[in-house]
């Protein structure tokens, strides 16, 4: 069954269910948008955890990963909302977003 709408949104903190790092959505893709190598060795990695292929046809989101200098690109399959408050540690957040009150306010939205 695709699921036709995201989930989390732009700014909004969230958690790998099964690897549990935290990161900050700063993009959204409404379906798979990577490499075909890309897909095989993350459904092989899932496979391997006992969970379920990755669908495609979901929305996969762009995270900016805690604690990291890297980015991460997950399905939404595999998220659930950050329980954990604590601010997000990227190099590259400050560049992307502004914080008011706890919140990931991205720079370049429009209002």
């Amino acid at each position: 069954m695709p699921l036709s709408h995201a989930h989390f949104n732009i700014g909004q903190v969230v958690q790998h269910k099964h690897y549990g790092f935290r990161g900050v959505v700063f993009d959204v893709d409404f379906e798979y948008s990577l490499d075909e190598q890309w897909y095989q060795a993350a459904c092989k990695a899932m496979e391997g955890l006992g969970q379920p292929p990755i669908a495609k046809n979901q929305p996969f989101y762009h995270l900016l990963t805690d604690g990291s200098v890297h980015e991460s690109y997950v399905s939404q399959q595999n998220l659930c909302a950050a329980m954990d408050v604590a601010p997000v540690q990227h190099a590259g957040l400050e560049a992307l977003f502004t914080i008011t009150n706890g919140q990931y306010i991205h720079r370049y939205s429009v209002n």
